[in-house]
């Protein structure tokens, strides 16, 4: 989508580049309706970063959700194999270790899990915020410059 929003921008660029210079001043001419439908291309596909960070939410939450779900099976069969060891109190003490054990490595699991899942999705966000503010400055920048065309302040 980056390279598709920069290839728009890019066509964007050329068209009022290549526009044919006024014989008065720096104005140029060029094709109002290409302009728009690039800059109506580009702000179609911003919001699709948004809505590709709401899935990733949604991914998030059910990741997050099979991670419990597993966390409790986990528990729930430490736990009846822990009742069929009560037998003798090694047995007993051996068991109620191992359940602790297994019930560790399940809360450290899911906090991996969830850990991870966080920071990947911080790090897309990151990512489309960066991208965004890149293509703002992009259009900034644009929008300064045929101003200037318009203005006449880029006169030579």
């Amino acid at each position: 989508m980056d390279m598709q929003i920069e290839r728009l921008l890019d066509k964007l660029e050329e068209e009022i580049r290549g526009g044919k210079r006024s014989v008065f001043g720096n104005l140029r001419a060029v094709d109002d309706t290409k302009c728009l439908e690039y800059i109506a291309s580009v702000r179609s596909m911003l919001p699709s970063s948004i809505t590709e960070a709401r899935v990733i939410l949604q991914e998030r939450d059910s990741i997050l959700d099979d991670a419990h779900a597993q966390a409790r099976d986990i528990l729930s069969k430490a736990r009846a194999d822990a009742a069929e060891i009560l037998s003798e109190s090694r047995i007993l003490d051996e068991a109620n270790r191992r359940a602790d054990e297994i019930v560790g490595d399940a809360r450290r699991r899911a906090d991996d899990i969830t850990a991870d899942c966080y920071q990947g999705i911080m790090d897309m966000f990151v990512s489309a915020e960066n991208n965004l503010r890149d293509s703002m400055k992009i259009v900034d920048k644009s929008k300064r410059e045929l101003y200037e065309l318009l203005s006449g302040d880029g006169r030579r």
